[in-house]
């Protein structure tokens, strides 16, 4: 098997000129030939076509190992080198699941170009960008493609560990970096997470971080976050869809928002970020808890469980080894985010707001104002945001009687039903104290007003209309009558007191 695709090679290579395979049509044709070749093997063999791709992969790498070992160590290039990428495309082509054999195709082409460009720069800008990038067109057919072609790559380089010797030019030194991380060369030598930010493709992004991309990326470049954050601010508060699920994304892998580390004092520190990211405080494109503030229990662990499985090369697939609830893989893989308790609280209200229309018959809805509101102490000092949450409530009567059947009749009581806030009800109830009124709270803010001098006027008004009309009232019921009017002078201190305590309760 290995003596058929070494012929093949041979002889397919011979005919071809050194530059024979520069462009991606004549890499399309010898891709073909090979893809012909393995299916016979398959057929004649009786052998699955996966393991004849694997003799096939192995056979280019030999080729290739051999032109360079005979030329000093020192790659020739041209068709020498073009043939690692047919190998690539039969990779991918007949998915070639041993990870050995894929790892040691991609350490081969990084000995020659110290990049992996050419797998990720046609998922990040299409198959056509890359030809103006670096002057070479990609071998895959589409964007989406050859997407699936890079996470398929990441997948065996991840499941081996896979590591490469990179050259930092900030630290000046050699350091070990993981595929995924491996700088770009013809994009200034950053890190395909870096650059999947500066393209703004959210999707991508989220992929990288998946498969294990550092969010702090080790080429030696600035924060991303500080970086994404100077890209939202360019143009006021008109933000991008893309750049903004970028940060989103990003914020769900770090703990919290670093700031600027000098000046040295925290107060100066918080300042600083405040003048230049404020805005997005405010819009609530980041939250202060991210910045400056005590962030969730959930969030910090999740983000301790992904650094440990990303030093141990186990992302994403590590993450179904845990002993969790779907729910939580489904968290810590960045696919799904869970409710927090604001999110409860704020159902909690609603189902208790419906509650009291439902058992409130004068109540018909309810409207909630939310604004921000920043003081001026803290806007001199530029130091914080304090978002202030009014809840204005406006409780409507369903049904309003007509103005004359609202007019008071002889022998009833007025009535003042309160329709504005709380404020102005415990506002109302203090002036009905220093008057000497008695308060009884009927419904919630709807207070009824009455005066004890009326109730006097009105038993008296009653009972000498009674005595004119029926002269057969007995002295007893008079009795009555005058010790009710004296027991409602004894209990209006009472009655003030407890409905005080009734609209604190509402309040609060």
């Amino acid at each position: 098997m290995e003596y058929i695709f070494e012929c093949f090679f041979e002889n397919t290579f011979d005919k071809i000129t050194r530059n024979g395979l520069q462009d991606r049509s004549s890499r399309r044709d010898v891709l073909d030939h090979l893809n012909a070749v393995i299916g016979g093997c398959s057929d004649g063999q009786n052998m699955h076509t996966e393991e004849v791709a694997r003799f096939a992969v192995l056979a280019a790498v030999r080729y290739h190992r051999e032109k360079k070992s005979g030329n000093g160590d020192v790659c020739l290039m041209g068709k020498f080198h073009n043939i690692l990428y047919i190998a690539l495309r039969t990779c991918w082509d007949w998915g070639v699941r041993d990870s050995t054999v894929v790892v040691l195709l991609l350490e081969e082409i990084y000995s020659c170009e110290k990049t992996f460009e050419r797998i990720f720069l046609g998922a990040l800008f299409g198959p056509h960008a890359p030809h103006f990038i670096a002057g070479w067109r990609s071998d895959f057919r589409d964007q989406d493609e050859n997407t699936r072609a890079m996470v398929y790559f990441l997948h065996h380089a991840t499941s081996l560990g896979m590591q490469l010797p990179v050259w930092i030019a900030r630290f000046e030194q050699e350091r070990m970096v993981r595929f995924i991380d491996i700088p770009i060369e013809s994009c200034g030598r950053s890190s395909p997470l870096r650059v999947a930010l500066q393209a703004s493709a959210p999707d991508l992004l989220l992929i990288l971080l998946r498969y294990g991309a550092h969010p702090t990326p080790p080429d030696g470049g600035a924060s991303v976050v500080h970086a994404l954050l100077e890209k939202l601010t360019e143009n006021g508060r008109n933000y991008v869809l893309q750049n903004v699920s970028c940060l989103q994304i990003l914020l769900r892998t770090i703990p919290m928002i670093e700031m600027p580390y000098k000046p040295i004092i925290y107060s100066a520190r918080r300042e600083l970020f405040f003048e230049k990211y404020g805005r997005l405080l405010i819009d609530r494109i980041i939250t202060k808890e991210q910045v400056y503030g005590v962030v969730s229990l959930r969030h910090l662990c999740r983000c301790r469980i992904r650094d440990l499985l990303r030093r141990n090369c186990q992302l994403p697939d590590g993450i179904d080894t845990l002993r969790l609830p779907r729910r939580l893989h489904r968290y810590i893989d960045l696919m799904e985010e869970l409710e927090g308790p604001q999110k409860e609280d704020d159902d909690e209200n609603n189902a208790a707001l419906e509650k009291l229309q439902a058992t409130g018959g004068a109540v018909s809805g309810a409207r909630k104002r939310v604004h921000f509101a920043e003081s001026k102490e803290e806007e001199q000092s530029s130091v914080d945001v304090e978002v202030a949450v009014e809840v204005v409530e406006s409780l409507l009567l369903e049904e309003r009687l007509p103005m004359e059947q609202q007019a008071t009749m002889p022998g009833e009581l007025p009535t003042v039903m309160e329709e504005d806030t709380a404020d102005l009800a415990e506002e109302q109830l203090e002036m009905a104290s220093q008057n000497d009124f008695a308060v009884v709270v009927e419904k919630p803010l709807a207070v009824e007003i009455i005066s004890p001098m009326q109730m006097l006027l009105t038993a008296e008004n009653s009972s000498g209309n009674s005595s004119n009309s029926d002269s057969d009232i007995s002295n007893n019921e008079k009795a009555e009558q005058d010790s009710c009017i004296c027991d409602n002078k004894n209990n209006d201190s009472n009655t003030l007191d407890k409905v005080r305590e009734c609209i604190e309760r509402q309040l609060s």
